[in-house]
């Protein structure tokens, strides 16, 4: 029988169709970021109102056998989404060939039995799990000839706590504060039974006709301690009005350190709620630029980067810093940018096109070279480099280009000292003042001014502010404000130019003439 099973098992694994129906199962049951499963379970929920909506409307009306029929076709999904959850609770196939290979490795016979007994464990464990009771206490009233177990149906409504997962994190604040909620409670019980014993000791026996029975004493003791208060019990003698005193004062500590307790829980849970669905956001961009870090630099990147038509999201680290990008409008996530897992969830893979690494600290910045490196080998990586020393350093690690703010500030500054103009026409894009806009223009091998200097250009007659220019030799430096009377221009050079998107249109025609432009050249 065993071998039967092993094979049995072996042909499982291998299955396509096996494959695809666990797979389908998961995406519709477990699978937190899958789209079935939010429309199946916004499903799942209005079955579970609209059969509670009946039990309700059959108290005092007859129902129709249409609603009948509604509802065991309610069950019946029901039904067979128990039976999936059983199915997905423990893979009895891999067990078998776990166990299997196992005894094969240890030079051992292969016990079926032991295996069986594995998997019967485990099953069971779901079958008497709490979610799985309360499903199938909520299956149970179906029988309508058990009117009287119709009430059960009401758990239907704890079925919802499956279909929700925000409910879920805040019933999870009770389980991690299960050590101060217990001891509360604790301390809660000891107060009402002592308050319950002074009170039935010194005013049950006719003193107070309303307190015959030490139940009565708790109730009383129960909503005094609540400060609810219903007057349906007062209290007759002396002793028994300074217990309402302690009842209060005890009641509003107990209310206060409850609330102390859950509000701190909350806090921390809708961090981790919004930080999920931040995730759940970034998971649906398709080919966004990463930007590690949130500061000045960042800001301008990314608001540029959107405002150009490309989606951008940030990682930081520092709360406050968060805080800043999200009244600035940038989509951020609170996050390590060196967390491995982060990484892959925001699927760096496949989602994310490009990475600009902004940090301060260029420790930092290799770290998350580093941590990118380890899962995607191919993706382009600009990165911050805050010294000299570190240079080589970031680029050993993985970074494609490498950006010095302090060598980019000292250029404006020169720029600065040597044209005012240009400097000013910098600060109108980075401030976004007057609309210039920096372009880079190709020479073309057509060009009228291959093989003459720049002092042959006319870019005032354009109103255009020069740069600097890129060789075709060594297009990745850039030679700032050369000297126009010795610098040649040739073939498949770049002019980084300054001005406004009219004007530069013109430019581009007047520069890429062929021959001299009668009254311009």
């Amino acid at each position: 029988m065993g071998d039967f099973f092993v094979k049995l098992a072996y042909k499982t694994e291998s299955s396509k169709t096996h494959f695809t129906f666990i797979r389908f199962l998961e995406n519709i049951l477990v699978n937190h970021h899958s789209k079935q499963k939010k429309i199946f379970d916004f499903f799942m929920i209005f079955l579970v109102f609209s059969t509670v909506g009946i039990l309700i409307y059959e108290v005092k009306h007859e129902v129709p056998i249409e609603i009948v029929y509604y509802e065991y076709f309610a069950v019946a999904i029901f039904i067979l989404e128990w039976l999936g959850r059983y199915t997905l609770s423990f893979s009895s196939h891999t067990q078998i060939i776990k166990d299997f290979e196992a005894s094969q490795y240890l030079n051992m016979d292969y016990n079926f039995k032991d295996s069986l007994k594995t998997i019967l464990k485990k099953k069971l464990e779901f079958i008497f799990s709490p979610s799985s009771i309360i499903d199938l206490l909520a299956i149970l009233p179906t029988f309508r000839p058990l009117r009287i177990l119709r009430i059960l149906l009401l758990l239907r409504l704890l079925k919802i706590l499956t279909y929700t997962n925000s409910i879920n994190q805040f019933i999870r604040v009770f389980a991690e504060k299960k050590l101060e909620l217990t001891l509360l409670f604790t301390l809660y019980c000891l107060i009402v039974f002592f308050a319950a014993t002074v009170i039935y000791v010194f005013e049950s026996n006719g003193v107070n006709k309303n307190i015959n029975t030490y139940f009565d004493a708790i109730y009383w003791a129960f909503v005094t301690l609540a400060t609810i208060g219903y007057g349906d019990i007062t209290p007759q003698t002396e002793i028994g009005r300074v217990m309402v005193y302690v009842l209060i004062i005890a009641g509003l500590a107990a209310a206060a350190f409850f609330t102390a307790i859950v509000t701190s829980a909350m806090t921390h849970k809708l961090e981790h709620i919004k930080t999920n669905k931040t995730l759940s956001t970034i998971r649906r961009h398709k080919q966004y630029t990463l930007v590690c870090g949130y500061g000045r630099t960042s800001k301008i990147l990314v608001q540029n980067l959107v405002k150009n038509g490309h989606k951008a999201v940030v990682i930081e680290s520092n709360g406050k810093l968060c805080e800043d990008g999200e009244k600035d409008g940038i989509e951020i996530l609170k996050g390590d940018s060196s967390d491995i897992e982060l990484l892959e969830e925001i699927g760096i893979m496949n989602n994310v096109s490009n990475i600009v690494i902004l940090h301060n600290d260029d420790t930092i910045n290799l770290s998350v070279i580093l941590s990118i490196r380890s899962i995607n080998k191919k993706i382009e990586i600009i990165s911050r480099c805050n010294s000299t020393k570190s240079k080589n350093k970031l680029l050993i690690a993985g970074a494609n280009e490498i950006i010095r703010l302090n060598d980019s500030a000292s250029l404006v500054a020169l720029g600065y000292l040597k044209n005012p103009i240009a400097y000013e026409a910098i600060d109108d894009i980075l401030t976004d003042h007057k609309g210039a806009i920096i372009n880079e223009i190709e020479i073309f091998k057509n060009s009228y001014f291959i093989g003459k200097t720049l002092n042959n250009i006319l870019f005032d007659r354009f109103n255009i502010t020069f740069i600097g220019i890129c060789h075709n030799e060594d297009k990745n430096n850039l030679i700032f404000n050369p000297n126009k009377n010795e610098t040649v221009i040739k073939e498949k050079d770049f002019l980084i130019v300054i001005g406004y998107e009219k004007t530069i249109h013109e430019f581009k025609l007047y520069l890429q003439a062929p021959h001299k432009i009668k009254g311009i050249v």
